[in-house]
C-alpha cells in the first residue's frame, strides 16, 4: 500500500486490529456481514436533486436512508414512508457514496487479514463500478460536472474512496486494480479537474482526489499540483484555515474541510510532498477548534449554513479526535475525547453502518466508544488511548474567525458575539450577532440553515433571522467585523466589536459585558443621513412597563426574500419613549427565564412578530427594537437568574442585586469598570484590552473585475448601431465546453432610435425550449424561466437597475417579461419575437435608453433538465453557469454613449 501507508506501517496495524482495536474490526466486519450474502445492487440512474426528494413533505425532515430499500424512504420524526422516483434518486446520491464506503472498509479489513471474504467483496464493487461508469450521464448537474451525482465535490468523494480501495487491492490483484484505473479513475479525474472552485470547502474534497488519482496512476506532476496549486492543498492551508486553526466558513464546514485535509495532509506527507511547517501546525490546531465553541448541551452553534444543532456526541466527530491524537499530543483533545466517550450517556443508533463516505449525516448523540469509529481509525489511531482526563469549558477568542465566547457556571452559560468574518459563500449577513444560552435553554441562537431547496432559506440567510443589526430594512451588506477591545477575567469579560459598510455609510459598534448572572448589551450606530435601524432579538419577550399595549401593525421591511420580511406574520407594535426604560421577561419551554431590562437614546418601537423558528421545528416569536436617527444608542440588560432586582441607566449602570449588592458598571478611557458594593465592602473589576491593531487579516472572497466594455451606438441622424457577436470567449458552460455544446452564438444589434434603445438578439440555432407561463421549478429556488431558452436582460437606467427574464411565447410573437428581484427600477420595455432559420430573433425597445446594459442568453436543448449554458455579452470565458440563477452583478454592465458624445 502507497497511497495511505507504508507496507511495514500496514504490517504493523494487522497487529493492532487483532489487538487493541480487535473490537472495531470486528464491529465493522459485522456491518458488512449483510453485503456477503446478497447481490450488490448498482443504480442505473445518476442521483438527482430536487425540492421534494429526500425530504418530509411535513416539515422537511431529512428522510432516512436504508441502503437496501431503494424505493421506500421513511421519515424519522413522523414515520410516513415516501415513495417516487424524486425520492428514488435523491436516495442514490447517498447510495452511491455509501457502495464506495463499503468498497474501502471491504478492502482494509481484507488488507488487515480479518476475513478474506471481504477482499472479494472489494473486488465485486470496483469491478461493478468500472463496468457502469460511464454509462451515468455528465449532465443535468447542480454544481459541477460529474456523472454520478449533481456536484463535482461529491464525485470527488466517491472517487476519493475507490482510489484508496483500489490501491488496497493492487498487490493482491494487479488486473483489477488496472481496470479500475482506466475505465474510473483516470476519466473521474479529468471531469474533476475541470472544475476548479478556489478556496470553497468543496474544493478541498477536489484536491484530496486529485492527489489520490495522481498519486495511484504515478503522476507526479498532477500531485504536485493539488498540493501546491493555486487552489490546491497547501493554499487551503493558508487560507481556507485560518490562523486559528478555524476554516473560515464556520464550525460546521470547518468539520468537512478539515476532514478533507486529513486526506490531503496525510496523502501528501506520505509522498514527500512537504508542506510548511507552520502551515502544518496550523492544521493540527483544527482537530481541536470546533470544541472551543460548543453550546453547553455539546452541540455546535449553527453559525451560517450549518445545520442546525449538530450534535457533536457522533462517532465521525470521535474519530476525528483520534486522528488528530494520532498526529500529536493535545490535552484538549484528550478533554474531548473524554466527553465523547464518558459514561451515562444514552446509547443510540451511531449511523455508522449507513454513513455515506465523507458526506456526514448528522445523528442525534449517543453514547460511543472506541469500536464505534471507521476504517481511518483502524489504520491510524493510537493501539491505546492516554488516560482521558475531563477538561472544564473555557472561555474562548477565537481572533481570525472573529467570534468570543463567553463561558459562565462551568460553562452552562453560554454567551457569544459573532462578528468577524463574514464566511463567503457560505456566510450570513449576520455581523455583530448575539448568542446567549442558559444550559440547553437557547435563548437567543442562530438556527443554521435549512435545505438549500426549500424557499425558507431566504429566510434563514436574511439579517432579521439573527440577532444582528440591520438598516433601512435590508439584510446586512457582507462585510468582515473588527475587534476593537476585549479582556476576560473569569468573572466579568467584554466584548467590542465593529463593523463597516453593514448598509451605506453606516458603522455599527456592539459591546458586550458577561458576568455570572447576567449580560449587558450596548449597540451604537453612526450614519451619513438618518436611518431606520432595527435590532432583533429572537426571544419572545413579553414587555411589562415602559411601553404602551400591543397594537396590530404591518412591520414592513425591504421587499427582497433575503430581507426576511415577507417570511414574517401576525405583527403587534408596541411604543417606548427616549430615555424611559423597558422591562419585560421571557420564559423558556423548561420553565426558565429571561429578565430583560432595556433603555435607548430614541423613540423605539419593540415590534413582537411570528416566523420560521429552527428548521423543522415549527414558528416562533421573536422581538425587534426598531429606531430612527443618524445616531444612537441602545442599553439592554439580560439576566438569566432571578438574582438581578433592577436595573437603572444613565451616565452609569446600576444593577441592583437581591442580596443588597450594587453592580455600577460605566466606559472609561481605559475600558469599562464594574464597582461592586456589597455592605461596607467594596472592590472592581478593570476591564481593558484596546486593540490597537486589529488582529490578523480576515479573508476575502475574490471579487470579479469585468472588462472594460463600452458600446457606442449610433445616433438618429447617423442611423446604424453597434453590433456584438457572441461566441466562445462568452459563453459561460456547465458540463460541456463552447465547443461540445455545438458552439452556440448569436448576434447583438444595439441602436438608438429617438429617445430609446433598440436591442436586437439573433440567436443562431435553437431548439426553442421554451419554459411556458404555467411552469413550475421541481429541483430548486430558482424561477422556472431560466431553465429554458430566452434571455436575461440587465441595465441600469435614470432611476437605477432594471431587469427581466424574458421568454417568448411559442403559439405567438409575444414575449413574456417578468421583473428580476432586486432590479425593480421601473422602466419601460417592449419586446416581440419570431423565428429565423434554425434559431430565433427577440427585438426589445427600452424607453428611455439606459446608461448601461447587459444581455445573456439562455440555451437549453431538448432532453435536459436544467439549462446548459449562457451567451454573456460582457464575457464570461472559464466561468461556468451553476447556482447563478437569473442573478448577476451589475458591476458588469456594459456603459453606452452615443457616437457623437
Amino acid at each position: 500500500m502507497s497511497l495511505l501507508l507504508s507496507d511495514g506501517a500496514l504490517s504493523v496495524r494487522r497487529e493492532v486490529a487483532g489487538g487493541a482495536l480487535r473490537s472495531l474490526a470486528a464491529s465493522l466486519a459485522a456491518d458488512l456481514e449483510p453485503l456477503l450474502t446478497r447481490e450488490i445492487y448498482f443504480p442505473t440512474q445518476k442521483a438527482l436533486l430536487s425540492r421534494e426528494g429526500g425530504r418530509c413533505a411535513r416539515d422537511g425532515t431529512l428522510l432516512d436512508f436504508d441502503p437496501f430499500n431503494p424505493h421506500e424512504h421513511r421519515c424519522p420524526k413522523c414515520g410516513t414512508v415516501y415513495r417516487g422516483e424524486l425520492h428514488d434518486r435523491f436516495w442514490i446520491y447517498w447510495y452511491q457514496l455509501w457502495l464506495a464506503e463499503r468498497a474501502v472498509h471491504a478492502a482494509v479489513l481484507s488488507a488487515l487479514d480479518v476475513d478474506p471474504r471481504f477482499g472479494a467483496l472489494a473486488s465485486t464493487i470496483l469491478h461493478g463500478y468500472a463496468d457502469r461508469y460511464d454509462s451515468y450521464p455528465n449532465a443535468d448537474n447542480v454544481l459541477g460536472p460529474t456523472r454520478l451525482f449533481f456536484s463535482t465535490y461529491l464525485e470527488s468523494i466517491w472517487l476519493l474512496q475507490l482510489c484508496v480501495a483500489a490501491d488496497l487491492v493492487t498487490s493482491t490483484d494487479p488486473v483489477l486494480a488496472d481496470r479500475v484505473r482506466d475505465r474510473i479513475i483516470v476519466p473521474s479525474r479529468a471531469i474533476i479537474a475541470e472544475y476548479d472552485e478556489g478556496g470553497s470547502n468543496r474544493q478541498v474534497w477536489n484536491n484530496a482526489a486529485l492527489l489520490a488519482a495522481a498519486r495511484v496512476l504515478g503522476d507526479e506532476r498532477a500531485a504536485e499540483d493539488a498540493v501546491y496549486g493555486t487552489s490546491g492543498i497547501a493554499t487551503h492551508l493558508g487560507e481556507g484555515l485560518l490562523p486559528d486553526g478555524t476554516w473560515y466558513e464556520g464550525e460546521n464546514y470547518h468539520l468537512f474541510a478539515h476532514r478533507g485535509l486529513w486526506y490531503g495532509v496525510t496523502m501528501a506527507e506520505r509522498a514527500g510532498l512537504e508542506l510548511p511547517p507552520p502551515l502544518v501546525d496550523r492544521f493540527q490546531r483544527g482537530f481541536a477548534t470546533p470544541f472551543a465553541t460548543a453550546l453547553p448541551d455539546f452541540t455546535l452553534p449553527s453559525r451560517r449554513d450549518s445545520q442546525y444543532a449538530i450534535s457533536l456526541r457522533q462517532w465521525r466527530i470521535a474519530e476525528h479526535c483520534e486522528l488528530g491524537l494520532a498526529r500529536a499530543d493535545d490535552s484538549a483533545l484528550i478533554g474531548a475525547l473524554q466527553r465523547l466517550y464518558e459514561e451515562g450517556v444514552p446509547r443510540r443508533d451511531t449511523g455508522r453502518r449507513n454513513s455515506s463516505a465523507d458526506v456526514e449525516r448528522n445523528a442525534a448523540p449517543s453514547a460511543l466508544s472506541r469500536a464505534d469509529l471507521s476504517w481511518r481509525a483502524l489504520l491510524y489511531a493510537r493501539p491505546v488511548l492516554p488516560p482521558l482526563e475531563p477538561v472544564a469549558p473555557r472561555s474562548a477568542l477565537l481572533e481570525a474567525q472573529g467570534i468570543a465566547v463567553f463561558r459562565r457556571d462551568g460553562g452552562q452559560r453560554y454567551v457569544a458575539l459573532d462578528y468577524g468574518h463574514s464566511g463567503g459563500g457560505h456566510g450570513h449577513p449576520d455581523r455583530l450577532n448575539l448568542l446567549a444560552m442558559d444550559g440547553a435553554t437557547r435563548w437567543l441562537e442562530d438556527f443554521g440553515t435549512g435545505s438549500y431547496t426549500d424557499p425558507s432559506l431566504h429566510w434563514y440567510r436574511s439579517t432579521l433571522a439573527h440577532n444582528a443589526p440591520l438598516f433601512s430594512g435590508k439584510s446586512q451588506q457582507r462585510v468582515n467585523g473588527s475587534l476593537e477591545a476585549y479582556d476576560e477575567r473569569g468573572a466579568a469579560g467584554w466584548i467590542i466589536a465593529s463593523a463597516d459598510g453593514l448598509a451605506p455609510d453606516v458603522r455599527a459598534e456592539r459591546t458586550i459585558v458577561v458576568l455570572t448572572e447576567y449580560l449587558i448589551d450596548e449597540l451604537e450606530w453612526r450614519a451619513d443621513n438618518e436611518v431606520q435601524v432595527d435590532l432583533p432579538f429572537h426571544a419572545d419577550v413579553a414587555l411589562e412597563s415602559g411601553v404602551n399595549a400591543l397594537e396590530p401593525a404591518q412591520l414592513l421591511g425591504g421587499t427582497a426574500l433575503d430581507d426576511g420580511f415577507q417570511f414574517i406574520r401576525d405583527t403587534l407594535r408596541q411604543r417606548a419613549l427616549a430615555d424611559v426604560p423597558v422591562h419585560g421577561r421571557a420564559k423558556g419551554s423548561d420553565g426558565r427565564q429571561l429578565e430583560l431590562w432595556s433603555c435607548s437614546d430614541r423613540d423605539t418601537e419593540w415590534w413582537r412578530a411570528v416566523a420560521p423558528g429552527p428548521p423543522g421545528r415549527g414558528e416562533h416569536a421573536f422581538r425587534v427594537i426598531r429606531a430612527r436617527g443618524a445616531a444612537g444608542r441602545h442599553q439592554t440588560l439580560m439576566a438569566w437568574s432571578d438574582h438581578v432586582a433592577a436595573v437603572k441607566f444613565g451616565e452609569h449602570i446600576r444593577v441592583e442585586m437581591r442580596d443588597g449588592s450594587v453592580h455600577t458598571h460605566k466606559r472609561t478611557e481605559s475600558g469599562w469598570q464594574i464597582e461592586l458594593v456589597a455592605g461596607s465592602a467594596r472592590s472592581s473589576i478593570e476591564l481593558g484590552g484596546y486593540i490597537s491593531d486589529h488582529l490578523g487579516e480576515m479573508h476575502q472572497a475574490s471579487v470579479y473585475e469585468p472588462p472594460v466594455l463600452e458600446a457606442i451606438v449610433g445616433t438618429p441622424a447617423v442611423g446604424h448601431g453597434v453590433a456584438i457577436e457572441l461566441g466562445e470567449r462568452h459563453y459561460r458552460r456547465s458540463e460541456q465546453t463552447w465547443i461540445d455544446a455545438g458552439r452556440p452564438s448569436a448576434r447583438i444589434v444595439l441602436e438608438r432610435k429617438a429617445s430609446s434603445l433598440a436591442v436586437g438578439i439573433e440567436v443562431a440555432a435553437s431548439e426553442m425550449t421554451f419554459a411556458p407561463a404555467s411552469a413550475t421549478n421541481r429541483y430548486d429556488n430558482e424561477q422556472a424561466d431560466i431553465n429554458g431558452d430566452g434571455v436575461q436582460l440587465y441595465l441600469r437606467g435614470e432611476r437605477g437597475l432594471s431587469a427581466w427574464v424574458l421568454v417568448p411565447d411559442a403559439g405567438s410573437t409575444a414575449v413574456r417579461a417578468r421583473q428580476i428581484e432586486g432590479w425593480d427600477a421601473p422602466h419601460a420595455v417592449e419586446a416581440t419575437w419570431g423565428a429565423v432559420g434554425r434559431g430565433y430573433r427577440m427585438d426589445v425597445t427600452l424607453a428611455p435608453a439606459p446608461d448601461a446594459i447587459d444581455v445573456i442568453i439562455n440555451e437549453m436543448p431538448r432532453g435536459r433538465e436544467r439549462r446548459r449554458g449562457q451567451l454573456v455579452m460582457s464575457g464570461a470565458a472559464g466561468e461556468f453557469v451553476y447556482l447563478r440563477g437569473d442573478r448577476h452583478d451589475a458591476g458588469r454592465l456594459t456603459s453606452i454613449r452615443s457616437a457623437d458624445e
